[in-house]
């Protein structure tokens, strides 16, 4: 392995990108154990812990919230560039400002509702990207950014009514 970057700070990476990584290792493993015609014979070296260990990471991460995503790496560097942008009212196409940390939290995990999106960005009510001249302005604003996700992950978008929250609300 070849160390990319070196400095004080290791690079981080997304779970997608670990598990592209582990995908394309693997079936460059692949053709040396469907050559074998005697299965029983196979001797698995001395990689075969570091074998089992990726096989393993790599079934966790193809369960997990981004494993059954459609999302592509060459489109990661778009969507990180609008999550990344600061929030501009004049442009139809805002940024949200988001953090590096909040960044790879939400590449990570791929939020499909509000309370996903709640949990992984911090002071969501607050926060420009997010925040509109109303409490329903602001739920919109989420909501977008909610869809903005959705067309990169494939999932889709489960949000909170209204009158689910008014009711909840009435409930307290």
């Amino acid at each position: 392995m070849e160390v990319l970057k070196s400095g004080d700070s290791p690079a981080l990476i997304s779970n997608i990108e670990v598990m592209n990584l582990l995908r394309e290792r693997a079936a460059k493993r692949a053709p040396d154990i469907n050559d074998a015609s005697d299965k029983s014979n196979i001797k698995l070296g001395p990689f075969q812990n570091r074998d089992w260990i990726e096989t393993s990471v790599l079934s966790y991460l193809e369960t997990s919230s981004c494993g059954g995503s459609d999302v592509k790496l060459d489109d990661m560097p778009e969507l990180v560039e609008r999550l990344q942008r600061e929030p501009n009212s004049s442009t139809a196409t805002d940024g949200y400002g988001l953090t590096n940390m909040e960044t790879l939290q939400v590449l990570n995990h791929l939020p499909a509702s509000p309370v996903e999106l709640h949990l992984l960005i911090e002071d969501l009510e607050n926060r420009p990207g997010f925040v509109g001249d109303s409490f329903k302005r602001g739920e919109e604003k989420q909501t977008e950014f909610l869809k903005l996700i959705s067309k990169y992950s494939g999932k889709e978008v489960t949000a909170v009514d209204s009158q689910d929250r008014e009711d909840d609300m009435e409930e307290e």
